[in-house]
């Protein structure tokens, strides 16, 4: 109710301002026929002016605040991969059976520098992990997942990933092996159903993972070279990484 006051005042001081200026030109030049006529010539053009100018401003600040929303996102992406990301790659590569395809493709900074940004990343979609939930330790991942689950449940509350599907959906797929993990109370004697379904479910979020990381890596690699530095030395593929648990 007070921005609409307030911008009902000025509205009529703006429009007594346009009257003020008229009669003063009638006054100091005596021509009431020409300014009516200059008058209606502005009234005729204003709806084309009010359509571009609207059409103009309105692109311009949809592109700004996409902008704004992207580099937002990009903020939040980062910090999860530093605070959980890179560690959970880690992790979930222990039931990784062809891993070494991997620390091939990404282990070395020339492949994540590679000018085909596209093709990096198409393989990360479309590689076929090989991941079988008895080739690591569950519980471990249980343990890690655990840890980290206040800060994968504040990300869902986080409202610049509303727009970012993709990495909702790995967020989700990361909860879901959590939640998975969490209804069962030892890993030791499970049904081959049991461990079946959960290599499903890692495959899934590894994947999703992964893909997310290497886009994140592609923005650093091209907008902030001074963190892909750091990035690099902390590649969950590189033998030669610096990240902990």
């Amino acid at each position: 109710m007070k921005d609409y006051k307030s911008n009902l005042t000025i509205g009529i001081a703006l429009v007594v301002s346009s009257i003020i200026v008229y009669l003063l030109q009638i006054l100091l030049f005596h021509n009431s026929h020409e300014t009516f006529f200059l008058l209606f010539q502005d009234l005729a053009f204003m709806p084309l002016e009010v359509v571009l100018i609207s059409f103009i401003l309105d692109k311009y600040l949809n592109k700004r605040e996409k902008q704004e929303k992207f580099k937002k996102m990009q903020v939040v992406i980062s910090a999860f991969y530093t605070e959980v990301g890179s560690s959970l790659i880690q992790n979930l590569s222990q039931f990784n059976t062809n891993l070494e395809i991997l620390k091939k493709e990404f282990g070395s900074e020339q492949n994540l520098i590679n000018p085909n940004n596209q093709k990096t990343l198409q393989f990360a979609s479309e590689f076929d992990y090989a991941m079988d939930s008895r080739a690591g330790d569950l519980l471990d991942l249980k343990n890690f997942l655990i840890t980290k689950k206040p800060y994968i449940l504040s990300m869902f509350k986080n409202p610049n990933l509303l727009e970012h599907d993709h990495f909702t959906d790995m967020l989700w797929s990361v909860y879901h092996v959590l939640d998975e993990l969490e209804n069962r109370n030892t890993f030791t004697d499970l049904p081959t159903n049991d461990f079946n379904h959960l290599s499903i479910d890692i495959k899934r979020s590894y994947q999703l993972v992964i893909r997310e990381w290497v886009e994140y890596m592609i923005h650093l690699k091209n907008e902030y070279p001074y963190l892909f530095s750091l990035a690099i030395r902390k590649n969950p593929f590189s033998d030669n990484e610096i990240i902990f648990k």
